[in-house]
């Protein structure tokens, strides 16, 4: 009797044990994503979305630019043995917190503490790395790409900010990259012991770093389940202007039906429209920086590169006020101002969206502003048309918001439409919008359409501590659609949304993006005209 109940005891725990195992692979995850790319085996995650979608992180696309290779092109990325495990976020580029206090004080406008903002996984000069979500890497899925540039002035940011993380954006049927550039004096610098005469860069690394970036997608993209043929880029304030000036360095090529950055979508342009330095100029600016961080006015580029790298980030926050790291006039990767190029524009074959925010430098000015600051402002800027300017912002009653429409209007409103509507001229297609949206509560009233408001909605990536209600989400769903469909057809318009007109600049229409969505009249065009926007 013993004998039975131990048998029946044996069994009873056998079944059980091949019940839990069959149950533990019915409800198992699924194994982790795999492609061949980029010379290796890379391993991925699943990530949460309204479908499953792959993610794959801290993918190299170029060898560090350190030491030797620091002010150079990037050069391609060297395979490494045995799989590599592609699901953490690399450091950002060198950097200080200007990001990181950026969206502190955004966070207190609506009432939340520094502690909820995220920062990035260190900072470091070895950082040029992409990041890639998918919901579908099998062979010949052959889907949309976007590739997203972040912004930050060209000297901050990093390619996994909250907002940018790609799988919400992703799940609507599309590959979403997202990719880094060398930032501040690493991208932007230049100084004559650069030039080895042997041909090779010595200026606009960042440029060369976001070309070099698309190429790798170009060419390693189909593994991910995306298509090589039909690549779009998208990026925000100082990203935008990048690519802007990556198109436009194409154009000036007449190769701009071969460019990468043919189908662009630029969000609130930053940086200065119209003006760019000169090689010479670029370099001068090279000798103080060698000076600021003590090495003479004669000096190698063995020397310059030797110099640690947080005291060349030092050094750079000693420069003359204003400066801005943008690129410059070099020759190699930028041949023309880009007012230059506009004017005897080619735009054949170019796809663009383009716009910005209501309210962008809002949050950038004062509470205390007054009716002397919009006004000297004018007679700084457009001193030969201050009556008119005076007369067409009268009824604007508080001085803060009527700078902010002045500045809003001259830094990135106006060459964002003048584009547009060069591109439909000269044989290409441009749609720009209006984004309006303004959170609700005390944050809103402060902010009102800030610049980077339109991110969380973009990637359907609203903070936690962001007022968030059911037209947020229904906005979010809206720009999705627009920006995905341009991405897969050439064009924002299809069923299921409101028609959206290209931009002639004769009859101008933008697409108002906001608590109502649909077209309306340009506003805009009599003060981008006093302005010096024609």
């Amino acid at each position: 009797m013993k004998a039975v109940l131990h048998q029946s005891i044996v069994l009873g725990r056998l079944a059980g044990l091949l019940f839990m195992a069959a149950s533990a692979s019915l409800f198992a995850s699924p194994p982790a994503p795999e492609v061949q790319a980029n010379g290796e085996i890379l391993s991925g995650a699943w990530v949460a979305a309204p479908v499953p979608v792959a993610q794959f992180s801290g993918i190299p696309f170029a060898r560090p630019p350190v030491s030797e290779l620091r002010w150079s092109a990037p050069r391609p990325h060297v395979p490494r043995e045995g799989k590599q495990y592609a699901t953490g976020f690399a450091p950002a580029c060198m950097q200080d917190n200007r990001i990181v206090d950026w969206y502190a004080d955004v966070a207190g406008a609506f009432g939340h503490g520094p502690e909820v903002v995220e920062r990035p996984a260190g900072v470091s000069e070895d950082c040029l790395y992409l990041n890639v979500w998918t919901p579908d890497i099998s062979a010949g899925a052959r889907l949309p790409v976007m590739v997203f540039v972040h912004g930050g002035s060209n000297e901050g940011g990093w390619s996994y900010e909250p907002n940018y993380i790609g799988q919400n954006l992703a799940a609507k049927g599309v590959v979403v990259v997202t990719i880094t550039y060398r930032l501040g004096p690493f991208g932007f610098f230049s100084h004559r012991a650069l030039d080895d005469g042997e041909g090779e860069p010595v200026a606009n690394f960042a440029l060369l770093d976001i070309r070099e970036a698309f190429r790798w997608v170009q060419k390693n993209i189909d593994s991910f389940g995306g298509d090589p043929e039909n690549i779009t880029g998208f990026g925000e304030s100082s990203g935008a202007f990048d690519l802007a000036d990556l198109l436009l360095a194409d154009l000036d090529r007449g190769k701009g039906n071969q460019s990468l950055f043919r189908r662009l979508i630029l969000q609130s342009i930053g940086g200065p429209a119209r003006k760019r330095r000169t090689l010479d100029e670029e370099q001068a600016i090279g000798d103080v920086l060698a000076e600021k961080v003590g090495l003479g006015h004669e000096v190698t580029a063995q020397q310059l590169r030797q110099v640690p790298a947080d005291e060349v980030l030092k050094a750079a926050r000693q420069l003359p006020a204003g400066h801005y790291f943008s690129a410059v006039i070099d020759g190699k990767s930028v041949y023309r101002s880009p007012q230059e190029v506009l004017n005897q524009l080619d735009a054949s074959g170019i796809d663009l969206i383009a716009g910005t925010n209501a309210d962008e430098w809002l949050m950038y000015l004062a509470e205390e502003t007054t009716r002397d600051d919009v006004e000297n402002w004018i007679t700084e800027n457009a001193s030969e048309e201050r009556q008119a300017l005076l007369e067409l912002i009268a009824d604007q009653q508080d001085p803060r918001r009527a700078l902010d429409h002045l500045r809003t209007a001259s830094r990135m409103l106006c060459p964002s439409r003048n584009l547009a509507a060069r591109v439909n001229q000269t044989g290409g297609q441009a749609w720009v919008y209006l984004f309006d949206r303004q959170r609700p509560g005390e944050g809103g009233r402060r902010l009102g359409a800030y610049h980077g408001a339109e991110l969380p909605y973009v990637f359907d990536r609203h903070d936690v501590w962001l007022a968030t209600d059911d037209k947020d989400r229904a906005l979010s769903a809206a720009i999705m659609d627009y920006w995905v469909r341009f991405a897969s057809t050439g064009t924002p318009n299809g069923a299921g949304t409101a028609a959206w007109p290209v931009f002639s600049g004769k009859s101008p229409e933008i697409m108002v993006l906001g608590d109502s969505i649909g077209t309306a009249q340009d506003a805009s065009r009599a003060l981008c005209t006093l302005l010096g926007y024609d």
